[in-house]
């Protein structure tokens, strides 16, 4: 499959949305040009991501999939092989992002992009919603791929999955055999890159987690902590309570602090917008004075 030159891809205006021309991708397609790479690596919109070392490090043949957002990791025009998702809203009707986020994210791949796709991930339901007849497309994308007819209420309801967890469970389901490589995907904010609270960042990390502990995929970062020496001491303490148990007790209880602190976090952060921008600004104009 060749790939689609980025000055070839023309955006049309419409009222809400814009659309992808001349591009056109059937659900095998996409997965025999996925089968056909070593290793296929998802690069997190997060602060981080160094991408030199993450190409430094990963085999030639790597597909590396990006985000709408990409800019905030690539600093350059980016020449290795890669992939674009776009996060759908409205049932597909319109992209999420914006037409500048579009504009950034071509112009890093001069070479050119192996595929395109967009992502339909709305808020988790309650247990018992009925599923979705079938799987729903967009005429904006070549390809559309469906987390919520895919997985059904498996995400907490009243919460939305990050369009990187939704790509990343998709492969885990739909392409077994494939070697994912996690980069960046901590789930931690930084000091730039805000953290959305209506994601469900614990309930990703954990399971993400899991299938790093199976080896069905692997994170870049080998340097995550591991603090289960503490409730190790409960069991030897109170042999009652078994591992398993303390475990998922354990797991409940962070999950609501984390949840607490999420959203006091955001408050925060949104309250410090301007402080942190005139920040900026004098960095940019210290930088400049030297």
């Amino acid at each position: 499959m060749t790939a689609v030159p980025a000055s070839s891809i023309h955006l049309r205006k419409r009222p809400s949305s814009w659309v992808l021309e001349n591009m056109s991708l059937q659900a095998e397609d996409f997965e025999t040009l996925l089968s056909g790479y070593e290793m296929l690596a998802l690069i997190a919109n997060s602060e981080n991501v160094d991408i030199d070392s993450i190409t430094r490090a990963l085999p030639e043949n790597t597909l590396y999939i990006f985000f709408t957002g990409c800019a905030k990791v690539l600093h350059k025009p980016f020449e290795k092989d890669a992939m674009l998702c776009h996060r759908l809203v409205a049932d597909g009707a319109r992209f999420f992002k914006s037409r500048k986020h579009f504009d950034r994210a071509y112009s890093l791949f001069a070479n050119g992009l192996k595929a395109e796709i967009g992502v339909l991930a709305e808020r988790g339901v309650p247990t018992g919603t009925p599923p979705l007849d079938a799987p729903r497309r967009s005429d904006l994308v070549p390809y559309t791929l469906d987390f919520d007819h895919t997985f059904g209420a498996l995400y907490p309801a009243g919460r939305m999955p990050t369009t990187g967890f939704a790509i990343a469970a998709w492969l885990i389901e739909k392409m077994p055999h494939a070697n994912v490589c996690l980069c960046g995907f901590t789930g931690v904010a930084g000091l730039q890159f805000g953290i959305y609270s209506g994601h469900d960042w614990t309930f990703e990390q954990v399971m993400l987690q899991l299938f790093v502990k199976n080896g069905r995929i692997s994170r870049f970062e080998d340097n995550l902590s591991e603090p289960a020496g503490m409730f190790a001491r409960i069991h030897d303490r109170f042999p009652e309570f078994n591992e398993a148990t303390i475990a998922l007790v354990a797991t409940n209880v962070l999950a609501n602090r984390l949840t607490g602190t999420e959203l006091q976090v955001a408050k925060l952060w949104s309250k410090t917008r301007i402080q942190r921008k005139i920040g900026s600004l004098f960095t940019r104009i210290k930088k400049l004075g030297r």
